[in-house]
């Protein structure tokens, strides 16, 4: 796993990534002890993954 992106790797390794990425996010805004800012910097981290994930070519 690359440890430098690892939402990277886990939605790669996902049988549907489209699927885990609503549901990561929603868990990250879903979190009550966490900072607005914590939750939007984890946020943009999970779509910069998604990001990621999309512009691969599929196989």
């Amino acid at each position: 796993m690359n440890e430098n992106k690892p939402y990277v790797e886990m939605l790669r390794h996902s049988s549907n990534p489209h699927t885990s990425f609503l549901s990561l996010s929603q868990t990250i805004i879903d979190q009550p002890d966490v900072t607005t800012c914590t939750k939007k910097n984890a946020l943009q981290k999970v779509v910069e993954a998604y990001e990621e994930i999309c512009r691969q070519p599929q196989s």
